[in-house]
Formats: C-alpha cells, sequence, structure tokens
C-alpha cells in the first residue's frame, strides 16, 4: 500500500511540474508559441517614412491585391485615397482621378511597396525570432527584403521596415474587419478599377 502511494504523489509531483513549467506567463515556450495570422481583412492606422517621404493615413486590406489607402498628412498630401485591386490602381485627390493600369505601376512606389510586402506576408508562414522588442519576421517578395514586427502579446502588426527603399512604416490601430460589409467594399473596389 505504502509503495503504490508514493508511486501516485511522485506522478502527481511530475504532472504538477509540468503544469506550472507550461503555464508560465513568460516568454511563449517551444510548442506553446503562437504564430501571428496576417491573411485576414483589415485596416490599420500607418506612419509612412521613405526617404524625405513622409505621411499619415489608413490602409484597409480586403484580400490579396485588394487594398484602400487613406492619407490624413502631410497637408498637401492629405484627402488622397488609393484604391488598388490586381486589374490596377484608382487614384483620387479632389477632383483628380487617375487610373493606371497594374503593368504601369512602378514596383518603387511606395504603396505598391507596403501593399507587397503585406500581401506576401499573408501567405507566408510566418517563422518570427523573439527579442526583448518583439517578435519579427523577415520576408522577401521580388527579390525585395523585408522586416515585420509583431507585439509578443496581441501578435498585432507594428512596424513593416524595406531597408532597401529607406521604407520604415508604423502600424497602429490594428483591427480585423468581419462581416457582410467587408465583402460588399471588396465588390466596391473591384469595380471602382475596372
Amino acid at each position: 500500500m505504502g509503495k503504490i502511494r508514493k508511486t501516485v504523489s511522485i506522478i502527481l509531483l511530475i504532472v504538477i511540474i509540468m503544469f506550472v513549467c507550461t503555464s508560465c506567463n513568460g516568454k511563449n515556450v517551444g510548442f506553446l508559441s503562437k504564430t501571428p495570422d496576417m491573411n485576414v481583412q483589415y485596416e490599420a492606422e500607418i506612419k509612412v517614412q521613405s526617404g524625405e517621404l513622409e505621411f499619415c493615413g489608413k490602409v484597409r486590406r480586403y484580400g490579396a491585391e485588394f487594398w484602400e489607402m487613406s492619407v490624413d498628412s502631410p497637408e498637401t498630401l492629405a484627402g488622397l485615397e488609393l484604391t488598388m485591386n490586381s486589374e490596377g490602381v484608382k487614384a483620387t485627390l479632389d477632383d483628380l482621378v487617375l487610373d493606371i493600369p497594374m503593368e504601369d505601376v512602378r514596383n518603387t512606389a511606395v504603396f505598391a511597396l507596403i501593399f507587397k510586402a503585406l500581401d506576401n506576408a499573408a501567405v507566408s508562414e510566418l517563422s518570427c525570432t523573439e527579442t526583448e522588442d518583439g517578435m519579427y519576421y523577415e520576408g522577401e517578395f521580388d527579390g525585395t527584403v523585408y522586416r515585420l514586427g509583431f507585439d509578443s502579446e496581441s501578435l498585432k502588426p507594428v512596424l513593416l521596415e524595406i531597408p532597401e527603399a529607406a521604407l520604415t512604416a508604423e502600424i497602429k490601430g490594428f483591427e480585423i474587419l468581419s462581416g457582410e460589409d467587408n465583402l460588399a467594399n471588396t465588390s466596391e473596389t473591384t469595380a471602382a478599377t475596372n
């Protein structure tokens, strides 16, 4: 009887130790680690710096190659709205409307770099490196390397860097879009650029 009680006590102690070790509120450990998911419809505020160009605004992703961007500042760009899908880009500023076929969009255009990097992250397996400042993923599209930073707790993106273009985009207010309204927006986006 004493041997069975001792064996049960040892097994119980092992189970408690395993529970404590896997439930610690620290860094994610091995098989418990989480991975950010960027393959969703979302909106976020961004502050972009690329060389001497600096602007703030909002981006919305409705799906692969389906994007909207609105610029709030500086004053010279405020009110600029871009809608992009696989067919091309529609740019609107006040009464000026410009439709650009996708083949005429420069690969180095700031908005195109941002959209392509985030679309690439959406279809990639985001194997992140953890640091004291958060989690980072390094990816590549069309030979262009980018780095995407995530908040370790929320797994929301907070920073996009494209060194080749000297481009940095701070990302705030990342929110996943949900509901049938987004499907309507995707249809409107498609129709707007066709």
